[in-house]
């Protein structure tokens, strides 16, 4: 198990996307964002009625310890109201990658 994990949340517009990475790079909360190139076609139940609208996916790369002042950050700096904000633990990570991570990010 690698102290590593990986937040996943989708923005209403890559700008949305970019900037949010920004501020997460800024900050030295992560060690990389990646923002696919390609935007996704979410449907969704929000409030009851049944929504489908193109996003763009964020993909963040930190330290688990950050985890809560990434999403933080994200709730802050995302349009949405309820932004959806998921952490995936990394179980496997290569050495010189764990350490890469470890050291670009901020101790916390």
């Amino acid at each position: 198990m690698t102290d590593i994990v990986e937040i996943h949340v989708t923005c209403p517009s890559l700008l949305d996307a970019r900037e949010i990475a920004s501020k997460l790079l800024d900050e030295k909360l992560a060690a990389c964002c990646n923002i696919p190139v390609k935007e996704v076609d979410s449907r969704f139940w929000w409030k009851g009625k049944r929504e489908r609208q193109d996003e763009w996916r964020l993909i963040v790369k930190t330290r688990a310890g950050l985890f809560d002042a990434c999403a933080s950050v994200i709730r802050e700096a995302h349009p949405y109201e309820t932004p959806a904000i998921f952490g995936f633990r990394v179980d496997f990570a290569d050495a010189a990658t764990a350490a890469w991570v470890a050291d670009s990010c901020r101790a916390g």
